[in-house]
């Protein structure tokens, strides 16, 4: 298995927990600043449209808290434009849609190096 970048092992435990897009960031950051949160967006999307198609992540959607349990999959193009938007990775005081990651189909123990390097 791979050496693990923190962000992966980030993603990888949030995605363990169904967490809210915006709960990667705060754990990430270790904090509540959302100004801050905003600066890793790019991070997390890019780990998250990689490892979404590869079936280790898994996205849902729902008007009802729990995401994971109540919404549906978020893939394609949508998951694309959600990732890009960031309205999905704010938190709400009172929200009205929840957005998750949540573990995927695939075993994480198969993620090999390399394998969302840039170009692929």
């Amino acid at each position: 298995m791979k050496d693990w970048a923190d962000d992966e092992y980030c993603l990888y435990v949030n995605g363990g927990e169904a967490s809210d897009l915006w709960a990667v960031l705060a754990d990430w950051t270790q904090g509540e600043d959302e100004e801050e949160w905003k600066k890793h967006i790019p991070r997390f999307a890019r780990l998250i449209a990689c490892w979404q198609p590869l079936g280790f992540i898994r996205v849902f959607r729902s008007d009802e808290w729990p995401a994971y349990g109540t919404g549906q999959e978020v893939t394609g193009e949508e998951l694309t434009e959600l990732l890009a938007d960031p309205r999905s990775w704010a938190y709400a005081e009172e929200p009205t849609q929840w957005i998750c990651v949540a573990s995927g189909d695939r075993p994480i123990s198969e993620l090999e190096e390399g394998m969302c390097d840039e170009g692929q």
